[in-house]
């Protein structure tokens, strides 16, 4: 046998049929390539196997009398979408550190738990395993009816991740905006962020290199690393680990609160941006747009309304410069009805819409949010108003499905909904005493979706005013898995 393989006319024939074993071997083990098209994605959305879950929930810093709680919900699935095998362990709802007992937990698929709500608040995770884990959502919302933190700050728990932007945050002296670092796993992760500013990139050395201890919190005060810098984007990057991220930003006007919220994640640069679920009503409405790029963007506004599209005046074509941050003025455009803005620019860019109150006492804020292709899904806190459903078809004319689902699981409204082509529409859910669960399927087109919530026009003496936005994204279970291979070992176990 040694000296048959000494001949190098063998050798060489063996490692041919090695590889050619082995590419028989690739037929059988490796997956095949997922058909991302837009048309594939409405007929079949693809489906990923998720056998774990983490979720990382933040909170508010202390200031005032709060009341804080996470809800969070392992969703009713689709009919034949694939879980984990096994038997259903509960998801747990815990502080981040290893060692902690739960404070919450998820028995039961459709059932929302819920952590206690509490006055001093401290950061939470969503974790587990098994056949539970496919599709977990939660949020994490606070209430207070005084202080620095007045008002309602509710921000959906965060998948953690390498890739993060978020725009519209602020170094101000009338903004006390914190980005949130959360590491779930057991070593520590380095992050990186390049800001964006109207002036353009910045170099900002407290901003790189940051470390972030395995289950715990880092905390870049903006207003420390880019003082006076005002409408901002921040680009977050992993380079080692996974962290979630998230953006703190209480408002002030003088020495008096003018509201606090979370800013949402912004889809990642792109020609065509949309920002869907603009609040109704009566109030400002700021659009911020981040240009990343080394060159300057050229970009067209359009306005998806109630009535259909149409470009605003003086906004038909506006030029942001390279790396830069550009805002918009655009209540007087908007004329207080609910709409989506689609961007459309001859280099990458990302967006987000500011939104207040008619007081200006409370704000929302609502990134740009990619088009839905599978089912998405949403706790909502318990609400005082109505919360609305608002649903973009920016193009063509789009359709989607809707749930809205108690505590318990129970239908409380179930419908279909046709958007006509470049219009928004709202569909109001009633106040609900305890924490609901929303499901969107995008049936027809591209649509995109998210809930807003806005205080009555005349509320009560003692009222917290409820200002917020939540995004709707296509649930990991759905999502298309572009350049990388669904987790099939998990379908195994």
């Amino acid at each position: 046998m040694t000296r048959l393989l000494s001949d190098p006319r063998l050798r060489i024939g063996a490692v041919v049929l090695a590889m050619a074993v082995l590419a028989g071997l690739g037929v059988v083990t490796q997956p095949k390539k997922a058909d991302t098209s837009a048309q594939a994605a409405v007929t079949e959305p693809s489906r990923t196997v998720v056998n774990r879950t983490a979720l990382a929930c933040p909170v508010l810093a202390p200031g005032g009398k709060m009341a804080s709680v996470v809800n969070a919900v392992s969703p009713l699935l689709p009919e034949g979408t694939p879980t984990a095998a096994g038997t259903a362990e509960p998801l747990s709802i815990a502080p981040l550190a290893a060692t902690s007992d739960p404070v919450g937990s998820l028995l039961k698929r459709g059932t929302i738990g819920s952590s206690p709500v509490v006055v001093k608040p401290q950061p939470l995770s969503v974790q587990g395993t098994g056949p539970l884990a496919a599709g977990t959502v939660g949020t994490s919302t606070t209430t207070a009816q005084e202080g620095v933190n007045r008002g309602m700050a509710s921000v959906p728990c965060q998948l953690p991740g390498s890739d993060f932007w978020f725009v519209g945050a602020s170094g101000a002296v009338d903004r006390r905006d914190v980005l949130v670092l959360t590491n779930l796993d057991s070593i520590n992760a380095e992050v990186n962020v390049s800001v964006y500013a109207r002036s353009g990139p910045q170099d900002l050395p407290a901003a790189r290199g940051i470390v972030v201890p395995a289950h715990g919190t880092f905390e870049l005060f903006l207003k420390q690393v880019a003082p006076n810098l005002r409408d901002i984007a921040l680009h977050v990057e992993s380079t080692g680990g996974r962290v979630a991220a998230a953006v703190r930003s209480n408002a002030s006007n003088g020495s008096k609160p003018s509201g606090v919220d979370w800013l949402n994640t912004s889809a990642a640069p792109a020609t065509k941006v949309f920002v869907p679920a603009v609040a109704p009503g009566a109030g400002l409405r700021i659009l911020s747009v981040a240009n990343p790029t080394d060159l300057q963007a050229s970009a067209s506004l359009t306005v998806n309304g109630p009535n259909g599209p149409f470009k605003p005046a003086g906004l038909e074509t506006v030029q942001i410069a390279a790396g830069s941050v550009k805002t918009f003025m655009l209540d007087q455009v908007l004329h207080g009805d609910a709409s989506g803005i689609t961007i459309t620019s001859d280099q990458p860019v990302t967006a987000s819409m500011r939104v207040t109150d008619g007081t200006r006492t409370e704000f929302s804020s609502i990134g740009s949010a990619d088009a839905l292709t599978g089912p998405a899904y949403l706790v909502l806190p318990a609400h005082k108003q109505p919360a609305v459903l608002q649903v973009t078809a920016p193009g063509k004319a789009g359709s989607v499905k809707f749930e809205l689902r108690d505590a318990a699981g129970r239908v409380l409204v179930t419908r279909a909904l046709d958007v006509v082509n470049g219009s928004t529409s709202q569909i109001p859910f009633p106040a609900q005493p305890r924490a609901t669960y929303l499901m969107v399927q995008q049936t027809r087109g591209t649509v995109v979706a998210g809930v807003t919530l806005m205080p009555a026009a005349k509320p009560g003496e003692d009222d917290v005013p409820e200002v917020a936005a939540w995004p709707l994204t296509t649930s990991l279970v759905f999502r298309a898995q572009l350049g990388a291979q669904p987790d099939v070992s998990a379908a195994l176990r």
